[in-house]
């Protein structure tokens, strides 16, 4: 009597994202052939009143060869998947390009931003709900990373003739430490105190004045685990800010160098990526009869660094801003390509030979 078994296959592949495994049981049916048959030969026998001929050993060993070749057809097309699809958190990649900080986010000029919505709150209601109140812009050329918010004050939450103004634009980011790319992706602050702070936390520009006559400033503060506002201001340079008020909304622009601010860590040439922990708008100002007036927003919605700490990190992932070249696929990625079809090939054919 002769007896098939069936034999696990794994197949484990790593890959940067983590491990993917893929677990096939190959191997024949458990069958039963009387002594003396040759199960290579096409001969016939009969067991339990049922005709049987050696040709449904060869079936077997098609089925057998069928699901390896699915098997590793499916391996071979898995590793082809990019890493990201498998990432759950939301991530910017941002076109290139160079703004004019000059307080006026023209829609040519930033044409090839990334973009968020910006949602918040007026001076004069607070809603639970998502008030989309603007829009975030983000880019970078091989020198800066730009943000540009425009306010429009759609609901007329600003009048359009304020005697006085205060526009202001803050962007939390983490990058550090140096040389570890997976730390500015963790969504945590890499310092455990403020007592010894990581040049990293939030880069915070203000205009106020009268609107012809804005005065504009420009600060930085640590933040460290898990929540800390280090309410520091520690010289730095590298950044430059302009907001001014466009009818009763405002616009706001930063330019943020690579290479000399806080922010200096990822490169653009690399195509690197960091966290965007928040970026936050708000406006203020006092008409002529000395009412105040305000409205405020943000990205994202849900609080990353305030209570209930509900929101989530955004990745931000530079433009190289390099002339793209034509595509020529790698030599692995072909063999891997070829391999995962051919393989399918392959099974459709043995597939369709055993229903034949």
């Amino acid at each position: 009597m002769y007896q098939g078994v069936s034999q696990p296959l794994t197949i484990v592949l790593t890959r940067p994202s983590g491990i993917v495994a893929f677990t096939a049981i190959i191997g024949n049916p458990l069958q039963e052939y009387p002594l003396g048959v040759d199960t290579d030969s096409e001969q016939c026998y009969t067991v339990d009143e049922i005709r049987r001929c050696s040709f449904d050993n060869k079936e077997v060993g098609e089925m057998k060869m069928r699901w390896l070749l699915l098997a590793v057809s499916l391996v071979c097309l898995l590793v082809l998947t990019p890493a990201a699809v498998l990432s759950q958190r939301q991530q910017l990649d941002l076109g290139c390009g160079t703004a004019t900080i000059d307080g006026n986010v023209r829609p040519g000029e930033w044409a090839n931003a990334a973009t968020v919505p910006i949602y918040g709150e007026t001076a004069n209601e607070v809603s639970s709900s998502q008030v989309e109140l603007g829009t975030a812009y983000f880019m970078n050329d091989d020198q800066s990373l730009f943000v540009g918010v425009v306010f429009d004050d759609s609901g007329d939450h600003v009048p359009d003739d304020l005697v006085y103004a205060e526009i202001a634009l803050a962007v939390g980011f983490e990058d550090e430490p140096a040389g570890k790319p997976a730390a500015w992706v963790d969504c945590t602050w890499e310092a455990a105190s403020c007592n010894a702070p990581e040049d990293e936390g939030v880069l915070f520009g203000n205009s106020d004045g009268a609107p012809g006559s804005l005065v504009d400033s420009q600060y930085f503060g640590h933040f460290a685990a898990p929540h800390e506002s280090c309410d520091d201001s520690p010289a730095f340079q590298g950044v430059a800010y302009r907001g001014r008020p466009r009818g009763g909304g405002a616009h706001a622009e930063m330019s943020v160098s690579l290479e000399t601010s806080p922010l200096n860590n990822p490169d653009p040439e690399l195509g690197d990526c960091f966290d965007l922990r928040w970026v936050s708008f708000g406006i203020e100002g006092q008409d002529a009869a000395g009412a105040g007036y305000g409205a405020h927003a943000g990205w994202p919605f849900e609080p990353v660094d305030w209570e209930p700490y509900t929101g989530d990190c955004t990745i931000l992932c530079l433009n190289p801003c390099q002339v793209e070249e034509e595509f020529v696929p790698e030599p692995g990625t072909i063999m891997l390509l070829g391999s995962g079809l051919a393989g399918l090939a392959g099974y459709a054919t043995l597939r369709w030979r055993t229903r034949e």
